[in-house]
């Protein structure tokens, strides 16, 4: 009965012991929570955006701030696809914010035989390269008459085609 005795006591001493430690590491993780929440103004953390904004870039923010805070800071574009994304959505430190751009973006036609390079980089598929090509060869050959004579320029596919016949015009 002695060795029952004393396994009995190790076994509760144990036990306290075990209780001891779990209730130190729980007591310690709400003292961090805590004290974060409290000094939660001076906690920052770091994101990078890019995409359809005027300032791409990392910035460093206040903890809980939202995505609707970082795009007033990064100037979103008008061409920015805003339903696409959970404006409300706190964010965290390290966050990879990308903006993209509206399907419909190109709301105007652009007329082939006058625009600039400018104008021409707006199209879906057209490269400042490639905008230099129409331009060089507007002015070597005239005007273009229809879709098929963009072929000609070097860097124009009949994808290309597709993707930005109903944004121009002759």
């Amino acid at each position: 009965m002695g060795n029952d005795f004393k396994n009995d006591i190790k076994n509760k001493i144990l036990a306290i012991i075990l209780i001891i430690a779990l209730l130190s590491t729980v007591s310690l993780y709400k003292i961090d929570n805590i004290f974060l929440k409290k000094d939660s103004k001076n906690y920052k953390i770091k994101v990078y955006i890019c995409g359809e904004v005027e300032n791409p870039g990392v910035y460093e923010l206040n903890y809980n701030t939202r995505i609707k805070d970082l795009l007033i800071l990064a100037k979103v574009k008008s061409t920015a696809d805003l339903e696409t994304i959970n404006l409300a959505k706190k964010l965290k430190d390290e966050d990879f914010i990308r903006i993209y751009p509206k399907t419909n973006s190109y709301q105007i036609k652009i007329n082939i035989n006058q625009a600039n390079i400018e104008e021409l980089t707006k199209l879906p598929s057209i490269s400042k390269k490639t905008a230099l090509n129409i331009i060089e060869y507007r002015e070597k050959y005239g005007n273009f008459t229809n879709l098929s004579d963009l072929l000609k320029i070097k860097g124009i596919t009949i994808q290309d085609l597709e993707e930005f016949k109903k944004y121009i015009t002759f």
